[in-house]
């Protein structure tokens, strides 16, 4: 008989790595803190050296944690996937995916994408986030795949990442309004104070910081309506604004000798890719124009 640790002592440890403490693996297993904390501690008497150490309120790993995690977490992930294919022959056998996006990207890419899934027995449950909150919550496996518009800092080595789009960033008028120059006192409306699209739109094309929102609301969605209404111009992606572009409602106040451009990528936990239900969720979304 092995005195190895057993699986599942091993996948209780994985999901404290993943989700930052007992409490929350716990919940995460559906087991009691007092399983999971068991099996913490029959994983650290067989390495002989603490996982974990506390921080604050919570835990952190030590190196042996971070270790023993790579070394695991692919072949952990791995076995849950293989029982999730033999558990049944359809999608609809795994339960439902989480799926989290910037309420834009929810509506033009993700619920568009999903009717051929449900057909196939697939239930998806959406949540509404921007990307460094959806990247804790993939991590924390509270959502299963997100769709960011920002990876910088992202953890790569936990984090597995697929290019869906780039967007291109226009700055946008109502049509007949003045083509813009940034000498110009003109007003603007956000999608937040900080307003990084247009952050990064004058900072590329001028080298400058764009002037602070006189209008924002946090829904891309609205501050088109705004600008259509008179509020101001704003920095948006493309494909929010082609359709009133098309039309002749707005326009585009500048033209930049090169185009301003932000990649998006759709995410989920790494080791998770394999899943049938991930897999299915990650070739829907990539199917876009």
């Amino acid at each position: 008989m092995t005195n190895r640790p057993e699986l599942v002592a091993l996948r209780s440890f994985l999901s404290v790595y993943r989700t930052g403490g007992v409490a929350r693996a716990a919940e995460a297993l559906r087991l009691s803190q007092p399983a999971v904390s068991h099996h913490l501690k029959a994983i650290e008497e067989s390495v002989g050296r603490p996982l974990f150490r506390r921080a604050g309120r919570g835990i952190t790993p030590t190196e042996a944690g971070h270790s023993l995690a790579a070394e695991v977490a692919e072949h952990i992930d791995a076995l849950e996937g293989a029982l999730d294919g033999l558990r049944s022959a359809t999608l609809s056998g795994a339960g439902p995916v989480f799926v989290g996006a910037p309420v834009d990207l929810l509506e033009r890419f993700v619920v568009t994408r999903m009717a051929p899934l449900l057909a196939e027995g697939l239930t998806v449950r959406c949540r509404v986030g921007l990307s460094p909150d959806l990247v804790q919550a993939v991590l924390g496996d509270e959502i299963d795949v997100a769709l960011l518009t920002k990876i910088e800092g992202v953890p790569t080595r936990r984090m597995y990442l697929v290019q869906l789009l780039e967007e291109r960033f226009l700055l946008v008028g109502r049509s007949g309004d003045e083509p813009y120059e940034p000498e110009q006192e003109r007003r603007f409306v956000g999608y937040s104070e900080e307003m990084p699209m247009a952050r990064r739109y004058f900072r590329e094309c001028w080298a400058i910081r764009p002037p602070a929102p006189a209008l924002v609301v946090n829904d891309f969605r609205a501050v088109v309506a705004a600008v259509l209404a008179g509020a101001g111009l704003t920095i948006a992606p493309h494909y929010l604004v082609e359709e009133h572009l098309a039309a002749g409602r707005l326009s585009v106040l500048h033209r930049p000798s090169q185009p301003v451009v932000n990649t998006v990528h759709i995410g989920t936990r790494r080791g998770r890719e394999h899943l049938p239900r991930i897999r299915a969720v990650f070739g829907a979304l990539s199917s876009v124009d």
